[in-house]
């Protein structure tokens, strides 16, 4: 077999290993957030359908910019027919998790956090 035929294969050796991991692939802290049921219930008992939305994520941090883009699309398939697309912001503190803020009577802000 030429080497180019199986190019994606993967040897891995350990000599005289005196503890920890040998792996192809290692996955440590917390996994990527995933937009569903029990967070669009949430949205849906605080945020009324018809309301001018805003999304924010915190600058930076791609895994909040992707859940942030989760959430707008999850919105726009449920009715949120005005909804801005993902914006990111600095903080002067740390912000982690889903903040809904209200700004007026019918439009709220969305703001993205890190992981808690």
């Amino acid at each position: 077999m030429n080497r180019d035929d199986n190019i994606n294969e993967i040897n891995i050796t350990s000599n005289n290993q005196m503890g920890g991991i040998t792996a192809h692939t290692v996955n440590y802290g917390p996994h990527a957030r995933q937009m569903d049921d029990s967070i669009g219930a949430k949205f849906k008992i605080d945020i009324p359908v018809n309301a001018k939305i805003t999304i924010t994520a915190i600058w930076g941090n791609s895994e909040a910019f992707n859940f942030a883009h989760q959430i707008m699309q999850w919105l726009k398939s449920n009715g949120y027919k005005n909804v801005n697309g993902v914006d990111q912001a600095a903080y002067s503190a740390p912000v982690s998790g889903i903040h809904i803020q209200p700004n007026s009577e019918n439009k709220f802000e969305i703001i993205v956090g890190s992981i808690q």
